[in-house]
């Protein structure tokens, strides 16, 4: 009779399936190999994390790949937390960022020198000032069994220029997060758990939502927005995190109509990229636009061409050749229900994102779900989009075909 296969060992046997991914997505100072140890010792500890769901304990690895924090307790990067399923019940397990995950975020931006939380208590010196002239003032009790209860928390930082910040939360502010935390009152809750790492954690968190220092440090940004809307479970499967909420723009009829829906997002397996023609020239080669475009009857994107200029005029609402866009990768945008998958009226499943150079931002749409693993991966980062420009109702509109490679 064969052997039955433990949780573990499926777990095991996924991350090793999936180690190409997690060496792609991890910075060069951290290892594979010891990622998916750290990754099953975690499991293995923690009875909770063996009855979720193993695909999502894939994906929480991934994710933490991607942003170069390394699980466990021993750094307090990040973690594997579990997370009951509201529609289905069952565990599945999601990535929750620790303080020092922040930190270590906070500091690659190269703009941060130092960045550190604190707990008040009662019998603590506490000062604060705020207004223009904003001061905080903490002298600790040495005796911790004379500094009665908690008051609150803060986070400060100083910067390599100079200037400091803080944020200062006050017990009730956290108290309310906490009671808007999912699991907070589960067995596995991290509140529960380790309740010091999520106080320092909440002041820190809520200061690196306005830390966007540039358009390349939206990465710290919205790790903060997706850890926060993690753990109120407003995230359910959405990898990409909800920016600010603006005026939304259907796709263009003419390029977003199609006869077949598009196949659902995987839930861990990001498709390749596939290597674009070498072109001879140095542009990238014209191909024809898809039969069928001018009238809503492909759903395919249109074809892109050589590199030509954003101000070029369009000509009758019809689509005109293609062009590159350069610029940071921006986070998936919500619409009005907060879902970053936007459906047109044809239920057609689309993102929208922005690529911000030179104090400029380009909108870009995308329909196909090939790219859209692509377009999470790139993003914080300076790309060169391939993308149709068409025009609808003398709106113009850029539509994703592909990244530049590089």
């Amino acid at each position: 009779m064969s052997q039955s296969v433990t949780p573990v060992e499926n777990i095991q046997s996924l991350l090793v399936q999936s180690k190409t991914q997690i060496v792609k997505y991890l910075p060069r100072h951290l290892d594979a190999d010891k990622m998916i140890y750290v990754a099953l010792e975690t499991v293995r500890a923690d009875s909770f994390l063996r009855q979720c769901e193993p695909l999502s304990i894939v994906q929480a690895v991934l994710e933490a790949s991607q942003l170069g924090l390394m699980l466990g307790n021993k750094l307090g990067h990040a973690y594997l937390a579990p997370r009951r399923d509201k529609k289905s019940n069952i565990l599945k397990c999601q990535l929750l960022i620790g303080y020092r995950g922040f930190i270590a975020l906070a500091h690659r931006t190269g703009k941060v020198s130092s960045i550190f939380p604190a707990i008040v208590h009662q019998g603590d010196q506490f000062s604060l000032k705020l207004g223009t002239g904003r001061q905080l003032g903490h002298v600790p009790l040495l005796d911790p069994a004379k500094r009665g209860e908690w008051i609150g928390a803060y986070a400060v930082v100083e910067f390599r220029d100079g200037r400091t910040d803080f944020e200062w939360m006050t017990r009730q502010e956290i108290e309310k997060v906490k009671q808007c935390s999912e699991s907070a009152g589960e067995a596995w809750s991290p509140w529960r758990r380790f309740e010091d790492e999520m106080i320092k954690k909440s002041p820190i968190r809520r200061m690196a939502k306005r830390l966007c220092l540039s358009s390349e440090d939206m990465t710290l940004v919205e790790a903060a927005v997706r850890d926060e809307y993690r753990e109120m479970g407003i995230e359910e499967e959405q990898a990409a995190v909800p920016a600010t909420h603006q005026p939304q723009r259907q796709l263009p009829r003419a390029s977003l109509t199609g006869q077949g829906k598009l196949a659902p997002k995987p839930s861990i397996a990001e498709p390749q990229r596939k290597k674009q023609p070498a072109p001879s020239n140095g542009n990238v080669a014209d191909r024809p636009t898809p039969a069928g475009a001018e009238n809503g009857k492909t759903s395919q994107l249109p074809a892109p061409v050589a590199s030509q200029p954003q101000s070029s005029a369009t000509q009758n609402g019809r689509e005109r050749p293609g062009t590159t866009v350069r610029g940071f990768v921006g986070s998936s945008e919500p619409d009005a229900s907060g879902n970053t998958i936007h459906r047109n009226g044809n239920g057609v499943e689309y993102v929208v994102f922005k690529m911000r150079q030179n104090g400029t931002a380009n909108t870009i749409y995308c329909n196909n779900p090939e790219l859209m693993p692509e377009i999470a991966r790139r993003h914080g980062h300076e790309a060169v989009a391939r993308v149709a420009v068409v025009t609808d109702k003398d709106r113009q509109y850029y539509v994703l075909s592909g990244f530049v490679e590089g």
